[in-house]
């Protein structure tokens, strides 16, 4: 009986954070953020600099050029306006979220999302 109605009571709180509308624009802003073939070909090109990068690094081959070349791609990545409005939303239903945390944990006097957390085991 009692874990029936803490399962209804969980299903009608993802339900409301599901319906917010700053978690449908950060889901909305994700989507773009994903499917956006600049950032694609960006992420690619910086990940496979990346592992040359890393590899260069170590055998002591790197060039001033190459470490410039990968800084860019990454500043460009950084800056492209779909990665700044993700990170806004993200921000947005982070803080939301805290605060439901915040109102659950002192109702139940524990850290609710740690203990809701998977176990690192």
């Amino acid at each position: 009986m009692l874990d029936s109605l803490i399962q209804k009571k969980a299903d009608n709180l993802i339900d409301a954070i599901q319906s917010l509308p700053e978690t449908k624009e950060f889901l909305e802003a994700l989507e773009k953020y994903e499917n956006d073939e600049e950032l694609k070909s960006l992420r690619e090109r910086y990940f496979l600099l990346s592992e040359e990068f890393q590899r260069k690094q170590y055998e002591g081959t790197l060039t001033q050029s190459e470490i410039l070349e990968l800084r860019q791609i990454a500043t460009k990545f950084q800056n492209n306006h779909l990665t700044v409005n993700l990170l806004e939303k993200q921000e947005k239903l982070e803080a939301i979220l805290r605060k439901i945390n915040n109102v659950i944990s002192s109702e139940i006097s524990m850290d609710f999302a740690r203990l809701a957390s998977p176990s690192s085991c």
